[in-house]
This record gives C-alpha cells, sequence and structure tokens, in this order.
C-alpha cells in the first residue's frame, strides 16, 4: 500500500487499541452506523430497526468486458431483537435490495464491439439469524461474542437481457448458506463520551459453481453526546466512525475472479437522536479513504446511511 493508504490503516487500527489505556467512567452506549455495540437488551425486551442505505458508484470509464457493474444501490433493511435471557440476545435481519443501471459488456464476436447486457436485480435479501452473547461487563467495559447464520431465502436466479444467469454477486440474495462470527467492545470513555468496537468475519458458501469471496469488517466509533444526559430526552449525538472492510476474490467452478474483492477504509460523520427512552434516529455518511480492489470494479463514491428504530 502507498502512504496514503497505509496511514489509514494505521488510524483504524490505533483506534481500536487507545481505549485499553483510557479512564473510564459512567456513560451510555453509543455504537456507529456499522459498528456494533457490545450491549444487550434486557431478557424479555424487544427492539426493532429500519435503515436505509444508498450507495453511490463510481463506474470505470470504457467498455470493461465481463464486469458486472451498476450506478446506485438502495437496500432497505429490518433488524428485529429480543432479549432471551441476561447477556443474551437474538436477531433477524431481512430486506430489500434494489440498483440502478446494472450492466454487463460482453466480448463481441468476430472483433465486433462489445455487446451490453442488462439486468434487473431488484428484490428481497437473504435472511440473517443473529445471537449476541455479552460474557464480559466490568470497569473495563463490556465484551460480547456475536455469531450468525444466513439462509438463502432471497432472490438469487436472476437472467440478463440476453438470457444469461446473473452472478450471485451481483443479485439481493445469493443463494448460498452463510456464516459469521465476530467480537464487539463497548466502554464509555467519561460521561458524555463512548467507545463502539467490532470485528465479525463472514464465512461463505457455495452455490450455482459460484462462491463470493469471505469478508473482514472491522470498525471503531466515538459517540459524543451533546444535548440531555443519561436521564433526560431527547439526546444528540455527534458520531465519528471508522470503519475497515476486506473482501478476498470470489471464486466460479473453483477459478478465481480477478475482478472482484479487495479493500476500503471509510471514515463515517453522523449524527444521533434519542427522542425518548424507547425512539431513535440517525443519519450518516460513509466516505471512502482508501480503495484498492482487484481488476475493474465499481468504486464507491459515498454511501448515505438512516436508521429508526424503537424498543419495547
Amino acid at each position: 500500500m502507498n502512504k496514503r493508504e497505509t496511514l489509514a490503516l494505521v488510524f483504524v487500527v490505533l483506534s481500536l487499541i487507545t481505549p485499553a489505556r483510557a479512564d473510564h467512567g459512567p456513560g451510555t452506549s453509543g455504537s456507529g452506523f456499522t459498528t456494533l455495540t457490545a450491549e444487550t437488551l434486557k431478557p424479555g425486551s424487544f427492539s426493532s430497526t429500519f435503515q436505509f442505505d444508498w450507495t453511490e458508484f463510481d463506474v470505470p470509464s470504457g467498455d470493461v468486458i465481463g464486469v458486472d457493474l451498476l450506478d446506485r444501490s438502495f437496500l432497505s433493511t429490518l433488524n428485529v431483537s429480543y432479549g432471551v435471557a441476561d447477556n443474551f440476545q437474538l436477531g433477524l435481519t431481512y430486506g430489500y435490495f434494489a440498483a440502478e443501471g446494472n450492466r454487463e459488456f460482453e466480448e463481441g464476436e468476430d472483433g465486433e464491439e462489445p455487446e451490453l447486457s442488462t439486468f434487473d436485480p431488484d428484490g428481497f435479501t437473504d435472511l440473517w439469524l443473529t445471537g449476541k452473547y455479552r460474557f464480559y461487563q466490568g470497569p473495563a467495559g463490556q465484551v460480547a461474542l456475536i455469531g450468525g447464520i444466513k439462509f438463502p431465502t432471497g432472490d438469487s436466479r436472476l437472467t440478463n437481457s440476453e438470457g444469461e444467469q446473473v452472478e450471485p454477486a451481483a443479485t439481493a440474495g445469493t443463494g448460498a448458506w452463510d456464516g459469521m462470527a465476530g467480537l464487539a467492545y463497548t466502554v464509555p470513555l467519561n460521561a458524555a463520551l463512548t467507545l463502539d468496537a467490532s470485528a465479525l468475519y463472514t464465512f461463505r458458501g457455495e452455490r450455482y459453481d459460484y462462491r463470493l469471496g469471505d469478508r473482514l469488517d472491522v470498525g471503531t466509533s466515538l459517540a459524543w453526546r451533546v444535548c440531555g444526559n443519561a436521564k433526560t430526552y431527547p439526546q444528540v449525538s455527534l458520531v465519528a466512525e471508522a470503519t475497515l472492510r476486506h473482501v478476498q476474490k470470489s471464486e466460479e467452478e473453483g477459478e478465481s475472479d480477478g475482478s472482484t474483492g479487495g479493500t476500503v477504509i471509510f471514515l463515517s460523520p453522523g449524527v444521533k437522536a434519542s427522542f425518548t427512552e424507547r425512539c431513535a434516529a440517525s443519519v450518516g455518511v460513509q466516505l471512502p479513504v482508501v480503495q484498492d480492489l482487484n481488476g475493474n470494479q465499481a468504486e464507491t463514491a459515498f454511501r448515505l446511511i438512516t436508521g429508526v428504530s424503537f424498543s419495547f
């Protein structure tokens, strides 16, 4: 990596290490937009979150052969969590994916111009069942183990305008069973400042002779409450988040796809507001500072993340 990429990676790593040396005091949880918190729901409590993500892409110039391209995507996700017991909760996540400008260029016959095929990937995503177990809560903060399994319930069988099947990387569902495991850490740095960090690894399954590359997500976020306190509402917090996403190359019929996978580092500013004890909303934007992608791929221009949550 070049100097800029190295500095950005060091920032993410140091953000995860520094809290171990901080003075810890009372505070409230304030997880980021993709970083998870180690806190768990009280037994018998429900929480539901609706999130809408809009991602804009920078598409490579020219006719890129054999690569699925798109201009923008929209993902609406509903997550429902339930506190099963002390320090343990279960969650279900389901969503709807939509995109614009989906296309692929294929080599023309006998030296002719590349042929353009289009497709419509809109559809429901696969269903995730997740569990979180908080195994430590003390002066040093909270630590939780996270695991999950993805059921292939989404729309994965899709053909383009030429009648050919679209690869699972470009469809709403993958058609494969996946697994996920990771850790989350939460600690109050003072009465108004909270840090969350999480690391998740997704194990991809194979379907249609195609296997998406395994994925690693590492993130850390700081939430600074600038309005209200732990017992009064409304509460408004400014959020700063740094995340790293690394995806391995996908495989088709056992062969690696050179135009898949890579590493992206995002910095994400935003705002979270709790209107009452049971209602909150958030808005943030992910800005890529490093994009080291393999082969020819559409880079991320930005990602807008909005959400509203209710607890009862």
